[in-house]
């Protein structure tokens, strides 16, 4: 397959948007305590409901099957952010309330870093379609 320029940096475009998209879903659920509840077994031997809170999604750029960059979006494994917090409706028998795994900088450098590069594509096209104008100047 004869991809243009013009092609790949619209994949590439496409691909910044989505983890511009991801990081602002991350920062909308910095403190999101409860996506599910789970049942677990406590110390004293009973069942205790936990809630599970947003776990941060993390973006990777790869290549598709046309050599097009796509993403692929994974759960970031890291520990999540605990508190003591026992008047918190999340908190668990001992008063600790899990947060998200989230962390606002990181969220904002990667969110100014796809900004970027989204431009840099951009202007490759915008340099693309200039040259394909010329091209067709020269020809007429």
């Amino acid at each position: 397959m004869d991809l243009s320029s013009i092609d790949i940096s619209a994949a590439g475009m496409r691909v910044q948007r989505q983890r511009m998209d991801l990081a602002a879903a991350n920062l909308a659920n910095v403190d999101t305590t409860s996506v599910r509840e789970e049942s677990l077994p406590s110390e004293d031997g009973r069942q205790e409901i936990r809630h599970i809170p947003y776990r941060r999604q993390v973006a990777a750029v790869v290549c598709d099957t046309n050599g097009l960059p796509s993403l692929v979006v994974t759960e970031d494994a890291s520990a999540f952010r605990e508190e003591q917090q026992p008047g918190h409706p999340h908190a668990t028998a001992a008063g600790t309330v899990y947060y998200p795994n989230v962390d606002p900088m990181v969220e904002m450098v990667d969110l100014i870093s796809a900004s970027r590069a989204y431009e840099a594509n951009l202007t490759a096209v915008e340099v693309a379609k200039s040259m394909h104008q010329s091209a067709l100047r020269i020809l007429a």
